[in-house]
């Protein structure tokens, strides 16, 4: 009866309390996606280990599929995400064509390709302390950057499912480049028809109306400011909204949420964002990124993001995880670091035991 509440209380309270505080308070932090799928292992050992008192074979068929996914994984994973990756290479060049951001598939294919042709070449020198030194290293990092990606993307799907509470008070659309430096493309039309969405849905079920703030600077290639290209959609699609702000000197994502904040202060005379409800509309693989960097800003918004092609979104995925890997970078040095001083001591170890 101990054992069962101890475990009930580390397995399952534990992950659960640290998950509920992360999703509502730190939504952006990748420990939301780490509690999430502590907890759901959690859940499902604990059925697996209340099932075995009814059935061991209730148990085994409850347990097989999870053991079957971590030898796919464990076994085919690499090699099937090899083929995955050059199999959208291709349809992302016919439909997308060339560009070097078009290109990080492939990239990250060959890259998933020299590692395991190094790992397999490093091999035939386990006789060798710094070799086996080097590929401890090496297969560290590997197993922390692709963890992380794995948390990334769930805590992204966290922050994209994540139901909106409550009254908003704006919404922020962030803009994207230009059709003719003029028209808006669709990934851009869709981030605004979600914020229409919710603005009519606040409206129908709250009575309420939020203020947008359509954000985007002009770029040296466009006509007009991105800003102003959602205003003419707007106004297209004869969309009947209520306040809509217009913040046309953004040339990035974080100053989209800052000067968009100076932009409601000077219309509404607010101090700040703090104690309003923010939500940030953009594509589905960009809005976790956008709420952290608003997060680092001081500015504490949920997200709604916009459905993206099924095709672009490994590449829009990695894209997104390499920037957040450079706004996390400190943190990141450091883990490095502290692996790299880990395989020193082994290393060490080695020499003095030989």
């Amino acid at each position: 009866m101990g054992l069962g509440l101890i475990w009930f209380v580390i397995a399952i309270i534990v992950p659960l309390v640290c998950f509920l505080y992360w999703i509502y308070f730190r939504p952006t932090s990748l420990w939301t996606g780490f509690f999430f799928i502590m907890l759901v292992g959690s859940l499902y050992t604990t059925l697996i280990i209340q099932s075995e008192k009814i059935s061991t074979q209730l148990a085994i068929g409850l347990a097989m599929p999870g053991i079957l996914f971590l030898l796919i994984t464990g076994i085919f994973g690499l090699f099937t995400g090899v083929i995955a990756l050059f199999w959208n290479e291709r349809i992302l060049l016919k439909r997308e064509g060339f560009s070097l951001s078009n290109l990080l598939p492939l990239l990250v294919a060959l890259g998933l390709i020299a590692f395991q042709v190094m790992t397999i070449v490093l091999a035939y020198y386990l006789d060798n302390p710094y070799i086996i030194t080097f590929s401890m290293f090496i297969n560290m990092l590997f197993f922390y950057v692709i963890s992380l990606f794995f948390f990334y993307m769930i805590t992204s799907f966290l922050y994209n499912v994540f139901p909106i509470f409550g009254k908003v008070d704006y919404i922020i659309v962030l803009g994207a480049g230009l059709i003719d430096g003029e028209r808006v493309t669709p990934l851009l039309a869709s981030r605004i028809d979600i914020a229409v969405k919710l603005f009519n849905s606040q409206k129908n079920k709250k009575n309420h109306e939020p203020t947008i703030i359509l954000s985007g600077g002009q770029g040296s290639d466009e006509k007009i400011s991105e800003a102003q290209a959602m205003m003419n959609y707007v106004e297209e699609k004869n969309y009947q909204l209520g306040a809509v702000y217009l913040e046309e000197k953004a040339k990035n994502t974080k100053e989209n949420l800052l000067l968009s904040e100076a932009i409601a202060y000077q219309k509404d005379s607010i101090k700040n964002f703090n104690r309003k409800n923010i939500v940030i509309a953009s594509n589905n693989y960009h809005i976790l990124r956008a709420g952290k960097l608003g997060y680092q800003a001081g500015i504490s918004a949920r997200g709604i993001g916009a459905k993206t092609k099924l095709y672009y979104l490994p590449t829009a995925f990695i894209r997104e995880y390499i920037g957040y890997l450079a706004l996390t970078k400190k943190r990141h040095l450091i883990i490095f670091g502290g692996i790299f001083f880990i395989s020193l001591l082994m290393l060490a170890l080695q020499l003095f035991v030989s």
